[in-house]
């Protein structure tokens, strides 16, 4: 379980333009694409499904399971995106 707070997530998701669902520019394969690669993480398993299914609720679901430094790499490797 990751630390960040609820002031920190909320300015990463308008950062990330996630408040329709959205993830950036992201697909839903090329945002799976992106979560493998950056973290050996399948986005689309039941896991990460806990808040719904759209692309920024798996984001969300993330943040708040994983690692800090695995969700300290994703945010690092989406602000690099």
């Amino acid at each position: 379980m990751s630390d960040l707070t609820r002031r920190e997530k909320l300015k990463l998701e308008k950062f990330f333009e996630m408040g329709g669902g959205y993830v950036l520019d992201f697909s839903n394969r090329t945002l799976s694409d992106f979560v493998f690669e950056t973290l050996n993480l399948e986005f689309y398993s039941d896991s990460y499904a806990d808040f719904g299914d759209s692309k920024a609720n798996r984001i969300r679901a993330i943040w708040q399971k994983e690692s800090n430094y695995k969700v300290g790499k994703l945010i690092s490797e989406m602000l690099d995106y």
